[in-house]
């Protein structure tokens, strides 16, 4: 509160009382201004209360009081789907069992795409003369299918209609499926409504280099790290808030035929807003920039690139379902290593906020303070390097220092950082912006008397990093790609490399990973310690038959890494560690070794079979053999328990780094897996995701909300 706030009621006094306060040194003058800091207090709580009374202003604690005075039922607290949930209460209750209604409260309190599919509109019957189904009652997307392809046999004519078939934005008429429903079977019934739910966020990746393909001239990935990999949807608002939602307003995989026949749209009937079409243009999904200019839509044609095909002269072929871009021969770029004349704006897809991106990382971002020296990296400044920045700040003296990376471009060289003792060193991507830093070979990073901080946060890094001296290292929002780099088709360049290295020995070497992707850590015994928050670290297999080490000592696993703390965090490869400090809702997928097990404690995690580690508590599989055993009211064979050991074995939908689905538990995964956190929550990195409340919440609304009868199905699409 500044001076005059404090002195209101001071001077609504008359003058000639201020006159005579201020003779006698402005005694009256500190009792008010006493008495305005208790009355603003008031007046601040008063405002609060007022607040209160709303659902979209009222502290956190309040939403269960307003959900209760509106009969609202109680759900898992996942961010602010609660709030939301209550705020709609009565909206929901007025459009009860509508199809609409169904799918955006699928939407609210999942927080996932969702689209609602009610399979008995789609079964094939004798048509009755008076009710003749012409066309469907919701049509996917304009312009609106004929109804010769919704009604009796397939229309073979039809390329997009049967391009959608048995997916969520399917017309075409099915036989009845009496089988109960799954992800999979037992769609088409009387009694089945399905729910397709897209558990992938989409994140929008604006004005990023493309990767050019070495030997392919005029051919690129919109991928930095040169891989190929679907794009993805930048969902379009609902146009209508009371129908059904289209392909255009989930986040999903970009369908080439609807990319394709949404261009064709566009050249036959440009819109009102020129530049954009559903998926292409500077607001949507994908869009080129090329010689300093926009590429327009009529210029964009969909093709498949696999076999690295060229597009006719005056057009740029884009492949969705691989990421990829060619131009017409003579046509390439003229200066394909401009960022400010060739680049791309892409939507990627991944599981959670993490590994660096596009998304909000404020909170977590170093706060400068005062004194600490401000330099800002920017392709097209004068400092448009980090090795500029790192001279300047050795220059000034190596004070404390945060350097800021202000867009999404690519950093080249190595970089080598030796920080003074009790240096402090920030290096980190500006918000909203994921930079490339392409390393050669292995960077430096060390601190030769002494100890000191670095922060490494929000980069993408194809190389690795040498440790040495007593350094407090914490590497934050940060993916330093599992095989160092990416082949085309996706495959590590290095699959034996590591991703962080220990060099000299410091019994003060400290590393700190939060919500972050990397290969193997290669750190001895002696250092102080390892955490991991939040994060993934993936040895890649070797296809020798020995282990393949993600954390320990050296390459061969024959030394012990340091004391480990694991917090929800995917490990993927052995362990070797002299002591495990803590481990948290952790997924060990191979076997982990802990010299010291006389104390500490592994909880809510899985430990595969034949594990050496500290106490553990409710984790698997141990737990499962227990209750089978109680259970039977005997010990187990070897083969009932070879048979619960392969059933509670962590199935991911993919363990390729560069895949949109990357450590995502497998929807054949077992439950025990999937919910095996402290609180019911699924074990390992995408822990905080709440994945299973989200689903408990869907099934919670739908016993109020359900019309009585149907049978609802959960299909997920990603």
């Amino acid at each position: 509160m500044s001076d005059s706030d404090n002195n209101r009621l001071y001077e609504l006094l008359p003058a000639v009382y201020r006159i005579r306060d201020a003779e006698k040194g402005e005694p009256l003058r500190s009792l008010l201004s006493i008495i305005e800091e208790q009355a603003e207090a008031i007046r601040l709580d008063i405002d609060g209360l007022y607040r209160d009374w709303f659902i979209e202003t009222c502290a956190d604690w309040v939403v269960p009081y307003i959900g209760d005075m509106v009969g609202n039922r109680p759900l898992h607290e996942i961010k602010q789907l609660r709030r939301r949930d209550v705020a709609k209460t009565i909206y929901y209750r007025r459009r009860k069992g509508t199809a609409a209604m169904l799918e955006e409260m699928a939407r609210d309190v999942t927080g996932w795409g969702a689209h609602v599919v009610e399979f008995f509109q789609l079964l094939g019957w004798t048509q009755n003369l008076n009710h003749l189904r012409r066309k469907p009652a919701e049509p996917a997307e304009p312009p609106s299918p004929l109804s010769v392809d919704c009604v009796g046999t397939v229309n073979l004519r039809s390329r997009d209609t049967l391009d959608c078939l048995d997916g969520p934005f399917d017309i075409i008429s099915h036989n009845v499926d009496i089988r109960p429903i799954t992800t999979h079977e037992g769609w088409y019934n009387i009694r089945k409504i399905g729910f397709f739910l897209w558990r992938l966020n989409p994140y929008l990746l604006s004005n990023v280099p493309p990767r050019l393909l070495a030997g392919h001239p005029g051919f690129c990935t919109f991928s930095r790290l040169g891989n190929r990999a679907p794009l993805f949807t930048e969902p379009l608002r609902e146009a209508v808030s009371h129908a059904l939602i289209g392909e255009t307003q989930v986040p999903g995989p970009i369908r080439p035929l609807a990319f394709e026949r949404d261009l064709d749209a566009y050249r036959k009937e440009p819109p009102a807003e020129p530049g954009n079409s559903d998926y292409y243009g500077p607001d949507r999904s994908v869009s080129i920039v090329k010689d300093g200019k926009k590429v327009p839509p009529e210029n964009i044609i969909g093709m498949d690139l696999c076999q690295l095909g060229r597009p006719p002269a005056g057009r740029i072929a884009v492949d969705v379902k691989n990421g990829l871009l060619s131009f017409a021969e003579g046509e390439e770029p003229s200066d394909p290593n401009d960022l400010s004349k060739f680049r791309v704006t892409c939507t990627y897809g991944f599981s959670a906020d993490m590994g660096g991106g596009p998304y909000e990382r404020r909170r977590d971002m170093v706060e400068p303070e005062t004194e600490v020296t401000l330099i800002d990296v920017a392709k097209g400044t004068a400092v448009d390097t980090i090795q500029k920045a790192l001279a300047r700040w050795s220059t000034a003296g190596k004070p404390h220092c945060v350097i800021t990376v202000r867009d999404n471009g690519v950093y080249g060289g190595n970089v080598d950082i030796a920080l003074p003792e009790d240096g402090w060193l920030a290096l980190q991507a500006a918000n909203g912006v994921w930079p490339n830093i392409r390393l050669v070979g292995v960077s430096s990073l060390s601190v030769a008397v002494g100890t000191a901080t670095l922060v490494l946060d929000g980069f993408l890094i194809e190389g690795a990093f040498e440790m040495s001296g007593g350094l407090d290292i914490t590497v934050q929002h940060c993916t330093i790609v599992p095989g160092r780099m990416l082949k085309f088709s996706g495959k590590a360049v290095y699959p034996d490399r590591d991703s962080l290295i220990v060099g000299a020995v410091s019994e003060d070497l400290a590393v700190a990973i939060r919500k972050s992707i990397l290969g193997p850590i290669r750190m001895p015994a002696d250092s102080r310690g390892l955490s991991l928050e939040d994060s993934i670290v993936q040895a890649l297999p070797q296809g020798d038959g020995e282990l393949d080490f993600a954390i320990a000592g050296n390459d061969a696993g024959t030394e012990p890494g340091p004391p480990v703390h694991v917090i929800r965090s995917t490990i993927v490869g052995a362990v070797f560690v002299k002591e495990m400090v803590m481990a948290s809702e952790a997924l060990f997928t191979r076997r982990v070794t802990v010299q010291r097990q006389q104390q500490d404690c592994v909880r809510f995690s899985y430990v595969p079979a034949g594990s050496l580690t500290p106490r553990r508590y409710r984790c698997q599989p141990d737990l499962a053999l227990e209750a089978e055993s109680e259970r039977l009211k005997r010990d187990l064979t070897a083969a009932e328990t070879d048979l619960i050991l392969a059933r509670l074995e962590p199935q991911f939908t993919s363990m390729r780094y560069g895949e949109p689905a990357y450590a995502q538990l497998g929807p054949s995964c077992a439950p025990e897996i999937r919910t095996g956190a402290e609180d019911g929550a699924e074990m390992g990195a995408f822990c905080s995701l709440k994945q299973p409340q989200r689903e408990a919440n869907l099934r919670i609304r739908l016993e109020e909300y359900l019309p009585f009868g149907l049978e609802a199905g959960f299909i997920y699409v990603t």
